[in-house]
């Protein structure tokens, strides 16, 4: 998708103007940020407390573009979205900052806390560029010629220094480890009103979590720039008023290890960019929700994540091809009881390679099938990692083309902006006990795709179809290949 904005050269090359827009609001791209969101995160645990050194881990990569010196803050959330544990960074001009979840996990914060001394690195050495530049300009020249050079970076010490240490200290945090882990337990579907969901998925990656998952935490986790250190959770009122700031100037990814499995693969962070002149809708990536159901206030001017999804998948049980979908969201789907609420957060389509297809409801040809037989909800939480497993044998999660175990195609994920003011579409679970039609207009998300094969692993971020929040015309019905240039005229620029 690309916004029908014109960017100019001058836009293009503004790479250290702090607030600059760099791409396309609302484009899915890879540019500098205000705030990174790492949608899914996980560590291998040896026992409850002590996390397992080979298993899967996630490392984190932050930088700063800018010459600025700048303030990050961190915040880690478990499964459903309860903000665990917070803690500042601050950052030279062009300074990297990495961190190894294993190491927070096991208490070892030392590892991440970068010093303000004026004595001490990274505030000291050769912090001037040696080489000229291909065209002459150099930052040895600076601050006697500019702007015809590079700024030299500035220290940490120019930021304010209240708050800015490291809270822990070197011990493990037994009860943020408790946070993280409390959602983390095997489910069962509540159906949605008096529609049940059908037999075939009663044994799906929900109901196994005790037993195949129970030995790994997953979380997700945000980066934004601040201008002072704080330990405020972005639920908490005043926190975009008082220290967010609307500066792109962050990029991050994210490699995953596995080094018992011999697995690695690498994504980019999700990048969310603030641009506060074409923020027009109100709709935002913080549409998060307290812990007593109110909408958070602030971030108005952060793109919002998108609303339809595409991936590519690929299943050889004899061959040990698997592939795993990854989905965050912006809501979790639980009852009163902590079951499954199974009501209308999402729909599905899978197509094989010679274009037969599937979809939730599958089991019948005409939607809404047996208003009494509805597909379960696989995506519940707003951080997991699902197998794309077929239900044939009544274990698996979707209903896919092919025989048990060989398959191998595409999936459209959507959301229910991109389909719920549809006509005709008609959506049987419209509402729910959990979130109203309110909330279903305010959803979005982001997914990617992990694939194993034998001894190998990769990683990808999945196509967008749709960001109906940007786009009004990114609905269920436009969705897919152009038919002819008057129902998809080319995107302007």
């Amino acid at each position: 998708m690309r916004k029908a904005l014109t960017i100019t050269l001058v836009a293009a090359l503004a790479l250290f103007a702090g607030s600059a827009a760099y791409a396309n609001y609302c484009a899915r791209d890879v540019v500098p940020a205000s705030t990174i969101l790492v949608p899914y995160a996980v560590q291998a645990m040896a026992s409850e407390f002590t996390p397992n050194s080979g298993g899967q881990t996630t490392i984190l990569t932050i930088t700063n573009v800018s010459a600025d010196a700048q303030i990050i803050h961190i915040t880690v959330w478990n499964a459903i979205s309860s903000p665990v544990l917070d803690f500042n960074e601050v950052l030279t001009g062009y300074d990297v900052w990495q961190i190894n979840f294993r190491d927070m996990i096991a208490g070892q914060f030392g590892f991440f806390d970068t010093s303000r001394s004026a004595s001490a690195a990274p505030n000291t050495g050769n912090r001037q560029p040696f080489e000229w530049g291909p065209d002459g300009r150099s930052a040895f020249l600076y601050p006697a010629a500019p702007p015809n050079s590079l700024p030299i970076p500035q220290t940490t010490g120019v930021v304010p220094g209240t708050q800015c240490f490291m809270p822990y200290g070197n011990v493990t945090l037994t009860s943020n480890i408790t946070n993280l882990r409390a959602p983390l337990f095997s489910r069962v579907h509540a159906g949605c009103g008096n529609q049940s969901i059908r037999s075939e998925y009663e044994d799906d990656w929900l109901s196994k979590i005790d037993a195949d998952w129970g030995d790994d935490l997953w979380f997700y986790v945000t980066v934004d720039v601040v201008d002072e250190c704080n330990f405020a959770f972005p639920l908490t009122s005043g926190y975009f008023d008082n220290f967010y700031v609307n500066e792109n100037v962050l990029i991050g990814d994210i490699v995953y290890l596995n080094s018992d499995d011999n697995f690695s693969e690498a994504i980019s962070a999700v990048h969310l960019e603030s641009d506060p002149p074409n923020a027009s809708n109100g709709t935002n990536f913080y549409e998060e929700v307290d812990n007593n159901g109110n909408t958070v206030t602030g971030g108005s001017e952060l793109e919002p994540l998108a609303t339809g999804f595409a991936f590519n998948y690929y299943n050889f049980d004899a061959l040990n091809i698997h592939t795993d979908v990854i989905v965050w969201k912006n809501f979790a789907d639980f009852d009163s009881s902590d079951d499954v609420d199974d009501c209308g957060y999402y729909m599905y389509y899978t197509w094989d390679f010679d274009e037969h297809t599937e979809s939730r409801a599958g089991s019948c040809t005409v939607s809404p099938c047996d208003p009494n037989d509805i597909d379960p909800n696989e995506f519940p939480f707003e951080s997991q990692r699902v197998p794309v497993t077929d239900s044939f044998q009544g274990n698996g999660n979707f209903d896919l083309v092919g025989t048990d175990g060989n398959q191998q195609g595409w999936m459209l994920i959507l959301f229910p902006p991109t389909y719920i003011n549809t006509v005709p579409w008609n959506d049987p679970t419209p509402t729910n006990e959990t979130h109203g039609l309110a909330d279903q207009n305010i959803m979005m998300g982001w997914v990617g795709v992990r694939y194993t094969y034998a001894g190998y692993s990769a990683g990808l971020e999945a196509a967008t179809l749709a960001n109906t929040h940007c786009f009004s015309s990114d609905q269920l019905v436009q969705l897919g290949v152009a038919r002819d240039d008057d129902d998809y005229p080319a995107p302007s620029e």
